[in-house]
C-alpha cells in the first residue's frame, strides 16, 4: 500500500498471496517467470492469473523489480479487468478502498502529495488501532462513522508532526516538533470521505459514508494578525544580518528571503511561490509583457487558482539573478579564497520563518502565509479595488480566451502594481541590503552552458498568445 511504513508493503496491501508468495489479489497474484527448475529466468516481477478458456495460467510482466511498485501495477491491472461480485462488494476493505482512488485518481492530480499525506495519516490511524485492539483487521468501510471520525480526530490532533535533520554523524535525529492544526486533520476527514465515495462510484462498495465533516470555516481560527511594512522591512533585515540558532546563520536564510520578496511582489500562494522558475520549458517569465505566469506550462488550473501577475521591478531584479528556482538556497561547491556558489531548489522555508518569528517576535501560529494576507491587507488600505486584488490573490479565474486579451490591457492590475512598487520603495527605505540580490560574480561558474545560457534567459511570449 502506498500509504503504509517500511516493510508494510504486502500487509498493506491484502492477504499474502497463496500462489507466489509475493502478493495477491483476488485471483491475481505476483510471480517470477519461472524455469522448469523453478529458479527466475528474469528480475521482473509477472501479474498471473488462471484463465478458464484457455485452460492455462497467464501472465503479464510489471516491468518491476520493486515489490511495492509491482503490487501497484498489480492492482492497476485488476481494478481495470474485474467486476466485483456481491460477496466481494461486501468484503471490500477500507484500505484497498483508499489504495485504489489513490492509485486511479489520487496519483494523477496536480495535489498528489497533499492526497497521499492525508491518506498516509488515515492509514496510520487503522494501524494504531488495530495494534491497540480497538478494531478488528479488516476494518470495512461500513465501520467509518461518526465514531470513528471522532477517534480519529482526537487521535490525529495529539500525534505531532516531527521534523528530523541530519547530526554531525549523518544520522537522522529530532530537530522540532509539533501538534497538527485542526484543519489538517479534517483536510483527511474530507479526503477519507471522498475515497469512499468514489469506492461507491466505481462498484467496489454498497456502502455510502455517512458520516460528516466539518467545514473549512468550522476548523480554522480567524486571525486578525497583520504585518506592517515596517514589520516585512524588520523581517527583511533579519534574513541578512541572521541571529540565533543554526537555522537563523545569514546564509541558510537566503531562502526565506527569496520566499518573502515573491510573497511582496506576487502576493501568491506558498505551493505556487516554491513553483515558480525561470526555466524556458516551464513558460512562466514573459519579458516582452512584463508578466509572470505562477502556473506553469502543462500543469492544469485547480480551484486554487493560479494568476498571471504583472513583473515589479525587484521582482525582475530577482528573476534575472536566478538560475533555475526562484525559492532557493546556495552552496559554495569552490574554496573561501575563491568561492563558487551554487543554487539548489527548497521545499520549506519553515525553520527560517520559524526562527525569524521567536526572534522578532512576529504572531505565533502562523507560517509564511502570513505575508500573503498581509500585502491583501496592505493593498485594501490602500485603495486597489477587490477586482484586481480577487484576480491577483486567485480568487476570481480569467477562462479561455479571455485570458488572451485581458492580461495585455494596459491597465490590467495596475494599480495593484503601483501599490505594490510603492511598498517596494519604502522598503528599500527600510531594507536596503535585503532587496539586493547576491552579486552575479560570486554564482557559480560551473557548467556554465546549462546554468547561465538556459535557465537564466528570459522567455519571450507564447505564440499563440501573440496572435491573438
Amino acid at each position: 500500500m502506498p500509504f503504509g511504513g517500511e516493510g508494510q508493503v504486502i500487509e498493506g496491501k491484502s492477504e499474502v498471496a497463496a500462489k507466489g508468495g509475493i502478493y495477491q489479489r483476488a485471483g491475481y497474484w505476483l510471480d517470477y517467470d519461472r524455469g522448469t527448475d523453478g529458479v527466475p529466468r528474469s528480475p521482473w516481477l509477472y501479474i498471473c492469473w488462471y484463465d478458464p478458456n484457455k485452460g492455462r495460467i497467464r501472465r503479464k510482466s510489471t516491468r518491476q523489480c520493486n515489490i511495492q511498485l509491482a503490487c501497484d501495477a498489480l492492482d492497476e491491472h485488476f481494478l481495470a479487468v474485474h467486476r466485483p461480485t456481491a460477496a466481494q462488494r461486501a468484503a471490500y476493505t477500507l484500505p484497498e478502498a483508499l489504495t485504489d482512488y489513490w492509485l486511479e485518481h489520487g496519483c494523477k492530480v496536480v495535489s498528489a502529495e497533499a492526497i497521499k499525506a492525508r491518506l498516509k495519516l488515515v492509514t496510520r490511524f487503522v494501524e494504531h488501532q488495530i495494534a491497540a485492539g480497538r478494531m478488528a483487521d479488516p476494518i470495512l468501510p461500513a465501520q467509518v462513522d461518526d465514531g470513528f471520525i471522532r477517534n480519529f480526530r482526537e487521535w490525529a490532533s495529539a500525534d505531532p508532526i516531527i521534523a528530523l535533520r541530519k547530526d554531525a554523524k549523518g544520522a537522522w535525529v529530532e530537530s522540532s516538533r509539533r501538534l497538527r492544526s485542526l484543519s489538517t486533520v479534517e483536510e483527511s476527514v474530507i479526503q477519507l470521505k471522498a475515497a469512499l465515495n468514489y469506492a461507491k462510484k466505481a462498484k467496489r462498495t454498497d456502502h455510502l459514508p455517512d458520516f460528516q465533516h466539518k467545514t473549512r470555516d468550522q476548523v480554522t481560527p480567524v486571525r486578525t494578525d497583520r504585518l506592517t511594512v515596517p514589520d516585512i522591512a524588520r523581517l527583511l533585515n533579519f534574513t541578512v544580518e541572521g541571529g540565533g540558532s543554526y537555522a537563523g546563520h545569514a546564509e541558510r536564510l537566503l531562502p526565506l528571503r527569496r520566499y518573502i520578496i515573491a510573497a511582496i511582489c506576487t502576493l501568491a500562494r506558498p505551493d505556487a511561490i516554491f513553483d515558480m522558475s525561470v526555466l524556458p520549458s516551464r513558460v512562466q517569465w514573459h519579458t516582452d509583457a512584463d508578466l509572470f505566469d505562477l502556473n506553469p506550462t502543462g500543469r492544469i488550473q485547480t480551484n486554487k487558482y493560479r494568476a498571471v501577475v504583472p513583473v515589479t521591478s525587484l521582482l525582475r531584479t530577482w528573476l534575472e539573478a536566478t538560475d533555475e528556482w526562484f525559492v532557493c538556497g546556495r552552496r559554495n561547491v569552490g574554496s573561501k579564497a575563491e568561492p563558487a556558489w551554487q543554487e539548489y531548489k527548497v521545499a520549506s522555508v519553515r525553520s527560517g520563518w520559524e526562527t525569524a518569528r521567536q526572534h522578532l517576535g512576529l504572531p505565533d501560529g502562523w507560517g509564511p502565509k502570513l505575508l500573503r494576507h498581509s500585502m491583501a491587507t496592505i493593498l485594501a488600505n490602500r485603495r486597489v479595488p477587490q477586482t484586481e486584488r480577487k484576480l491577483l490573490m486567485g480568487h476570481e479565474a480569467l477562462e479561455g480566451s479571455q485570458k488572451s486579451y485581458v492580461i495585455f490591457d494596459p491597465d490590467y492590475l495596475l494599480k495593484a502594481k503601483e501599490t505594490i512598487e510603492e511598498v517596494i520603495a519604502e522598503l528599500r527605505n527600510l531594507s536596503p541590503a535585503a532587496l539586493a540580490p547576491p552579486g552575479a560574480q560570486q554564482r557559480s561558474t560551473i557548467d556554465a552552458s546549462v546554468s547561465k545560457s538556459p535557465t537564466r534567459r528570459a522567455i519571450p511570449l507564447m505564440p499563440f498568445w501573440k496572435a491573438v
